[in-house]
């Protein structure tokens, strides 16, 4: 079994990069029974900032009117597989 997440990634040179993470692997599995397959870690980190407008922009004093955080996202892409062996009338279908 083989899953690709694709992604849209940095800008270099006006030319797109494609982000690719991919899952491979060989599993036994009952019929019925559910594999799970994991591994695809993404984590972003940005900072945001939040202002009102023109205020947030003066010099000086528009530290006062603005606030700036840093954000930091962490998520696992988890995959759920369930096989299902379908009796020979059925699949004939």
């Amino acid at each position: 079994l083989k899953v690709n997440q694709d992604t849209v990634g940095e800008v270099f040179n006006n030319v797109h990069s494609i982000d690719t993470r991919a899952v491979e692997t060989q599993v036994l599995v009952d019929n019925g029974e559910t594999a799970v397959l994991g591994g695809i870690y993404i984590q972003e980190n940005r900072n945001e900032v939040d202002k009102i407008p023109l205020l947030g922009d003066l010099p000086a004093v528009g530290a006062v009117f603005r606030q700036t955080r840093k954000v930091d996202n962490k998520s696992e892409l988890l995959i759920f597989v369930t096989p299902k062996i379908l009796k020979e009338s059925l699949a004939s279908n």
